[in-house]
């Protein structure tokens, strides 16, 4: 695959990824950076940065939160930590029109932080995977975490994906796949589709995988992007670890 076409492609993933941002707030990363964030995946929030770049030092709730998303030793060969995220309640708010019930909805919740891990690779070698985003986020209660998990399904099952991933698009499905049993509640999401893209242009086939999960009072997401090539063994692989961190997390 070609730098252009890797290119393309993953202009249409950062795009999804703004969706799964919102879906992550229902999930965990941002709750309404969750309104893709506050659904499905919270990806980059307002406080994310570069990989390498200098940081504070984490609190005992960011350490806590660090050790619940993917690590390096969980993703393809290959991949590299793109950028990282804090979000707190104030972030996904946001400052729109609705922030002031968005923010509401949140402390109802008992959404304490979320945090967000891109990784992403050069080479698609490893099933044609091109990015991986890991979110979570950690409420006061079970419960409190169960109802974000369960807007963010909302929002999963209510959204276009369609129109989400772009015009370049075309024949976009989506398919719910069996839950793993392995988390209190999980769902997984698969969008197929071609794209236009590359150089000269030329339709190719893409999948993209999105993972909603919930474990005892954190909500998590993983989201991948693959060309041509069916990741799911890789997918699962990836959930598994994150399931496994989310549960030591918080022992």
């Amino acid at each position: 695959m070609g730098a252009m076409t890797r290119g393309r492609l993953l202009m249409g993933v950062l795009a999804v990824g703004a969706l799964l941002a919102t879906l992550a707030v229902a999930c965990g990363g941002g709750d309404h950076e969750e309104a893709i964030q506050s659904t499905i995946v919270p990806s980059l929030g307002a406080t994310g940065t570069a990989a390498g770049a200098p940081t504070p030092t984490p609190s005992a709730v960011d350490e806590q939160l660090q050790a619940m998303v993917l690590q390096p030793g969980d993703v393809p060969a290959g991949f590299t930590l793109a950028s990282e995220s804090f979000s707190t309640n104030e972030d996904v708010a946001g400052q729109g029109e609705d922030a002031a019930e968005v923010l509401a909805q949140l402390t109802e919740w008992g959404r304490i932080r979320g945090h967000g891990v891109v990784f992403s690779s050069e080479a698609s070698d490893e099933a044609g995977v091109l990015l991986v985003d890991s979110t979570v986020s950690i409420y006061e209660t079970d419960s409190g975490a169960g109802a974000s998990f369960a807007d963010a399904v909302d929002t999963a099952r209510a959204t276009d994906w369609q129109a989400t991933i772009g015009a370049d698009a075309t024949d976009v499905s989506v398919e719910e796949i069996p839950p793993l049993d392995i988390a209190d509640e999980m769902l997984w999401l698969r969008m197929t589709g071609t794209a236009v893209i590359g150089n000269p242009a030329e339709e190719q086939p893409f999948i993209q995988d999105v993972v909603l999960m919930r474990v005892g009072r954190v909500r998590g997401s993983v989201s991948t992007v693959a060309a041509v090539a069916d990741a799911a063994l890789l997918v699962e692989d990836m959930v598994r670890a994150q399931v496994d961190h989310m549960e030591e997390g918080q022992q």
